[in-house]
């Protein structure tokens, strides 16, 4: 028995239909893995961004906090260069004389 000319042509076409849904499939399973990397990169990047403006952020907190500590110590020192000069100023235990001797000096 021979198959007939049309049972034949919808084989063909139904293989044919197959391959080409196999196909899409296939394209359309990478243009969406494609899509899916680049929206996973885009975060990446945007992280990477704002890890980067903290890090910036924390040099200058840093650098601020250092410039402050510097600011603090060297008032100290001066400070204490100031109590060191009204000491050696003071005419026995009048330390009120010593200081506004020591004031009285150093003004213009």
């Amino acid at each position: 028995m021979k198959p007939s000319l049309s049972m034949v042509a919808m084989l063909l076409l139904l293989g044919a239909a197959v391959f080409c849904a196999q196909r899409w499939g296939r394209e359309a399973g990478r243009a969406a893995c494609a899509t899916q990397v680049q929206e996973v990169q885009g975060l990446l990047r945007r992280q990477s961004q704002a890890l980067n403006a903290m890090r910036e952020e924390e040099v200058r907190r840093s650098t601020r906090a250092r410039q402050a500590l510097a600011s603090a110590q060297a008032g100290q020192a001066n400070a204490q260069a100031a109590a060191a000069r009204i000491l050696a100023l003071q005419p026995g235990d009048d330390a009120c004389r010593a200081a506004e001797a020591l004031i009285a000096s150093e003004m213009p």
